[in-house]
């Protein structure tokens, strides 16, 4: 039966909140018009990126994470040279995007170690585009970061309200965690960050403030990431996020924000089977490939639970699915 084309605006906070509780015919429109979206400002591409999990050495207390710094999993660092190895077979398989994650870790011997490394792949590789995820860390060493090269860095404020941004991360506050954001983009990053849909207490008021909050970041990247109940965490036993509820905000987040890139997370994929596929068709236009931490140490790097997902023998699969190609270099001018 065909159906008449709807197009959808939130100017208002009611209105998300409505769009986040659709179902059925009302959710089908609401995606196909985030895929329309998307698909006039990035035609049918999605940007692949790899990620190193670096280190999972962490000073925050995250209580839905399992790398606090009470846990008490095995710590590692990765080798330099193992990974500038690992980056040049990426590289030669087409891998032009390489997004670098670890835990928040104060230390300037790590920091300089790090650095080094990054100062490194872009002497090697300039046409590579460099990603780092690394937490909270002060102005001079983003500025590091940043000269030699670094165009991009994600920070997550997990949740829009200062209460229960606190409950979540005593360590932190969210204007903190704001502040950090806009000194970022002072300092010329492409700057990502995003939230946390269905922590406990997250209310649906909360979560369209988090949508409201995005967009008046105005980023080049954000994401909505499916809370997941980490089995070695604060938080293990809790339900997990509602999965129609991320996709809406997927969808909503597409629509308010036309131009940043919004991946599908493999947190999604966790969720429901081919969860990487529904967030593709919310409107999400970026992936990531778990294929440059060892295996060996995969397993230690726990945000979302001890059991991985490891999507890069199907997620070609996944894309084509989803009626998109592959773009190997970077969506963000």
């Amino acid at each position: 039966m065909k159906y008449k084309k709807i197009s959808f605006s939130f100017k208002k906070r009611k209105d998300i909140i409505k769009a986040l509780l659709f179902r059925g015919e009302k959710q089908r429109h609401l995606l196909e018009f985030a895929r329309e979206v998307r698909d006039k400002i990035f035609p049918k591409k999605v940007e692949v990126r790899s990620v190193i999990e670096y280190s999972n050495i962490c000073q925050q207390i995250c209580n839905y994470c399992a790398m606090s710094k009470h846990s008490k999993i095995k710590r590692y660092i990765l080798d330099n040279n193992r990974v500038l190895k690992k980056i040049s077979t990426l590289y030669t398989n087409g891998r032009r995007v390489i997004m670098f994650q670890a835990g928040e870790n104060h230390s300037d011997n790590f920091f300089n170690s790090l650095h080094n490394l990054l100062k490194e792949v872009k002497k090697k590789y300039p046409k590579l585009t460099l990603i780092c995820c690394l937490g909270n860390l002060s102005r001079d060493k983003y500025r590091k970061l940043r000269d030699i090269g670094v165009e991009r860095y994600i920070l997550k404020f997990e949740v829009s309200d200062p209460k229960l941004y606190k409950k979540i991360k005593p360590l932190d506050s969210l204007k903190n965690r704001l502040n950090h954001i806009r000194i970022l983009k002072e300092l010329g990053f492409h700057v990502g960050s995003g939230n946390i849909s269905g922590l406990p207490g997250q209310s649906l008021d909360i979560l369209a403030n988090d949508l409201i909050l995005l967009k008046k970041l105005n980023l080049s990247m954000g994401s909505t990431s499916i809370f997941i109940p980490n089995d070695r965490s604060n938080y293990a036993g809790c339900p997990i996020g509602d999965v129609q509820l991320t996709l809406n905000s997927i969808a909503i987040l597409r629509i308010m924000c036309p131009e940043i890139l919004i991946p599908s997370t493999t947190s999604l994929e966790l969720a429901i089977k081919n969860g990487q596929y529904f967030g593709l068709m919310a409107g999400a236009n970026s992936v990531t490939l778990h294929d440059g931490t060892p295996g060996n140490k995969q397993e230690n790097f726990v945000i979302y639970k001890t059991e991985r997902y490891k999507p890069t023998k199907v997620l070609s699969k996944i894309v084509k699915k989803a009626e998109l190609e592959y773009f190997e270099g970077s969506l963000i001018n």
